[in-house]
């Protein structure tokens, strides 16, 4: 392999440009085959001469203790143990004393200097190809090399199989590695066949990606993987696996175990180098099956990606899940059952617990809505299967629940909102497209008749709720652009319509700033999340500015210390999220936090401060994650 892309990929031949000049000391040095392990069988140390202290210094060189100029080409990042190789290759002295040393240190044994009877049997073992980064005495097990793949998505590909093996038992060995170490980062790794970011295969000899980088035969070295980019060129993340050897997977292995050593590269792979414990995964020497990571192994991993954000399942099957705080601030999730009927399910007590799921009955149809009365009973309003508004609510906070009811009309996608003397009032489209509302007469009771606000809408409306108390109602119009209609007045008196431009897709997401400026979310034409904000608390309006990434179902969450975090599902259907750096302005990056979304999602805040956020799951069941702490880290 070249790391010129307008090369051809060759996986079996010899690369020609990795020789170096022709004539050089450093040609003939990287024309030499992988050093052999060493046969002899007595001791060394300081002082000794002879063929075997160099076999001691060529073993050594080969896995990364001295300057070899193959493996810096091919693994950029890497540096030697020492700067300057012995006077002499063939006399044991200080320099390769220190080597020995080093190479002591790094795989975990008594740091003697001298090649001992431990040290012999350890390099006469099978072991990784990949060059290892000696670490100073006392040093953590784990070593993480550096770099790391940018995104939680990562493709592989296979480019060849072993003869040992069918291809449906390399493939099932290969994807459960990669599934033990998504089990415990944010990545997520697909196979992609027509190339992926890692690409896998078993080559033999002299394949093309330098002559340190050759397999020797059986039992030498087995694999080698090269780390991700953003160094290596064309072969960051590649996986070789020699032909040679006889790959197995059965329990136990009868040849060279395939789902250990997968495991073990891929680790390379995804940015560790070698750990100094024994008992690790990513230690560099063969010693049977071992498929499952350690402490060291996960706690090397999520030094680089960090840990998998844990998901938990409420079970039922769901659809248009939305979120309430109840007086005593237990949360509580309602949504539309597969029979129709209205289903909740609620905390137990603040912050954690959960019941099983209810039915509250009726026969809704699209997403409901829920507010709190002015007295803390929660309310639920939905379209039933005449059109009109229903609604049913608690008999007494946190409490039992009425029958259903209807306030009439012909409507679609209903929202609730509270006014700023707590009468709620709930907006609708009606038949003729425009905006109606109907609002308690005093509040926690009573009901007026509808009356229309006008204009056309094309998406479900969001309402927010100015520093005065005013509230104003986002919706986007025929012409796809952002439009608004707000208070004249607390609680009272409505303003015509006026647009904010932009063309948008679906339903706008509004929220108010810690300091009272209401900020409107939106996906544009672009599929980018868009923002526009109130430039002071009641006042004018910015224009445009673009949060990136490519989202759908945008919605709002607001952290205890009062900055705002979206969140919305992914072109990969996870969950995303950013969130202002510091309330009321600027803003992080996109973080991601895994799952698998058709539905949702929706937020909501704990009694302690920490958001939690629920979706409906490929399975159809309501699922979510939560902050660990307020305003910081999820679940």
């Amino acid at each position: 392999m070249s790391d010129d892309p307008a090369a051809a990929r060759s996986e079996t031949s010899g690369d020609p440009t990795d020789t170096g000049p022709a004539g050089t000391d450093e040609s003939r040095e990287a024309m030499r085959p992988a050093a052999a392990t060493p046969t002899f069988d007595s001791d060394l140390g300081p002082g000794d001469t002879g063929p075997e202290v160099e076999d001691v210094f060529g073993y050594l060189r080969r896995f990364g203790y001295f300057p070899n100029p193959s493996l810096a080409r091919r693994f950029p990042m890497w540096r030697p143990g020492l700067a300057f190789p012995p006077e002499d290759p063939q006399v044991f002295d200080e320099t390769l004393e220190t080597a020995v040393r080093m190479f002591q240190q790094a795989n975990g044994l008594e740091v003697t200097g001298r090649i001992d009877e431990a040290t012999r049997d350890l390099m006469a073992r099978p072991r990784c190809g990949v060059p290892d980064v000696p670490v100073p005495e006392g040093a953590q097990r784990f070593v993480a090399q550096g770099n790391r793949w940018p995104g939680p998505g990562v493709s592989y590909s296979f480019s060849g199989f072993s003869p040992d093996l069918t291809t449906a038992q390399a493939r099932t060995a290969v994807r459960g590695a990669f599934d033990r170490w998504s089990a415990v980062t944010p990545l997520n790794f697909t196979e992609n066949p027509a190339g992926g970011d890692i690409r896998i295969g078993w080559f033999s000899g002299n394949h093309g990606d330098g002559a340190s980088n050759a397999f020797d035969g059986p039992s030498g070295v087995l694999a080698h993987c090269f780390y991700p980019p953003p160094n290596g060129g064309d072969i960051a993340g590649d996986c070789h696996f020699d032909e040679a050897e006889t790959w197995t997977v059965n329990t136990p292995p009868t040849g060279i175990d395939l789902p250990t050593v997968a495991l073990h590269e891929l680790g390379h792979g995804l940015g560790l180098d070698h750990s100094a414990d024994t008992s690790a995964v990513m230690y560099a020497y063969y010693g049977g099956a071992r498929r499952e990571l350690t402490a060291d192994d996960v706690q090397g991993i999520q030094s680089i990606y960090g840990a998998r954000f844990r998901w938990a399942s409420r079970g039922g099957a769901i659809f248009d899940p939305v979120v309430a705080t109840n007086a005593d601030g237990r949360l509580e999730v309602f949504a539309r059952g597969t029979d129709g009927a209205l289903w909740h399910i609620w905390q137990t007590r603040p912050n954690n617990g959960w019941s099983g799921w209810a039915s509250l009955g009726g026969v809704i149809q699209g997403r409901p809505t829920v507010g709190r009365n002015a007295d803390g009973r929660l309310e639920v309003f939905a379209r039933g299967t005449d059109g009109a508004l229903w609604h049913i609510w608690q008999t007494r906070p946190n409490g039992r629940w009425s029958s259903w009811a209807s306030l009439g009309g012909w409507i679609v996608n209903p929202v609730v909102a509270a006014n700023a003397d707590g009468r709620l009032e709930v907006f609708v489209q009606g038949a003729d497209g425009a905006l109606w509302h109907i609002w308690q007469t005093r509040p926690s009771n009573g009901w007026s008749g509808w009356a229309s606000r006008g204009g056309v809408l094309s998406s479900p409306v969001a309402v927010g709720r100015n520093r005065s108390g005013r509230l104003e109602v986002f919706v986007r119009g025929t012409d796809g652009a952002l439009w608004h209609t707000w208070q004249t007045r607390p609680s009272n008196g409505w303003s015509g319509w006026a647009s904010r431009g932009g063309v948008i897709v679906g339903a706008p997401v509004v929220g108010a700033n810690a300091d009272g400026r209401l900020e409107a979310f939106v996906r544009g034409t672009d599929n980018a999340l868009w923002h526009t904000w109130q430039t002071a608390p009641d006042g004018t309006w910015s224009g445009w500015g673009s949060l990136g990434g490519t989202i759908a179902d945008p919605c709002l969450g607001r952290n205890a210390d009062g900055r705002l975090e979206v969140f919305v599902r992914g072109a990969d259907n996870a969950l995303w999220h950013i969130w202002q750096t510091r309330p009321s302005n600027g803003w992080s990056g996109w973080g991601f936090l895994s799952g698998q979304l058709i539905g949702g999602p929706v937020a909501s805040r704990n009694q302690d401060g920490r958001m939690e956020v629920f979706v409906k799951g490929t399975d159809s069941a309501l699922w979510h994650t939560w902050q660990s702490a307020p305003n910081d880290g999820w679940n």
